[in-house]
C-alpha cells in the first residue's frame, strides 16, 4: 500500500510560536549535543527566539499535522533558505526534499541561486548534497551551501 504525503503549507501565527519552539528543539536537540557536547535550553531559546522573529515563516503540515516550519527569504538575485525544521518523526518521509524540491524549481525558473547555512552535524547536509546544494563556504559551526542553477545546468 501506497503512503501518500500530503504536505500543506501556511504562514505563521503568533500562537504557533509554542509549537515551532518545541519543533526546533526537538528537531536540533541530537545534532547540538553531537557537534557541540551539551544542549543549553536557555541559549537554544535564544537561537530560536531571534531565528523565528527574523522572517516570515509557514508552518508545515504532514497529512493534517504539523510537522515543522519553514521560512526563506526572496531577493532579485538569491534565494536564502533560513530554517527547514522537521519533528524527528517526521524527518526521513520525503517531507525536506519536497520542499526543497519546490525552491529548486523556484530558483531554476528564475535562474538565481539558493544559498543556506547548516550545522556541520546536521544529517540534512546529506539531503542537500544529494539534491545538488554544493559546499561554497564554512565557519566554525556550519557549512555554507548554495544551489545554483546556472551550474547545474552545464
Amino acid at each position: 500500500m501506497e503512503n501518500k504525503l500530503e504536505l500543506n503549507r501556511r504562514p505563521a501565527q503568533k500562537e504557533d510560536t509554542e509549537f515551532a519552539k518545541q519543533a526546533h528543539h526537538r528537531a536540533y536537540h541530537d545534532v547540538v549535543v553531537k557537534q557541540f557536547g551539551e544542549w543549553n535550553e536557555e541559549a537554544q531559546d535564544k537561537f530560536f527566539e531571534s531565528a523565528w522573529k527574523g522572517s516570515g515563516h509557514e508552518i508545515l503540515s504532514a497529512n493534517g499535522k504539523p510537522c515543522g516550519y519553514f521560512s526563506m527569504d526572496e531577493s532579485e538575485d538569491l534565494i536564502t533558505l533560513h530554517e527547514l525544521v522537521l519533528l524527528p518523526e517526521f524527518q526521513g518521509q520525503g517531507i525536506g526534499s519536497k520542499i526543497l524540491s519546490e525552491v529548486i524549481e523556484m530558483v531554476k525558473s528564475k535562474n538565481i541561486p539558493a544559498r543556506l547555512q547548516v550545522l556541520k552535524h546536521n544529517k540534512a547536509v546529506e539531503l542537500y548534497r544529494r539534491l545538488g546544494f554544493k559546499q561554497i563556504g564554512e565557519t566554525e559551526t556550519h557549512f555554507e551551501m548554495e544551489y545554483n542553477p546556472l551550474e547545474s545546468e552545464k
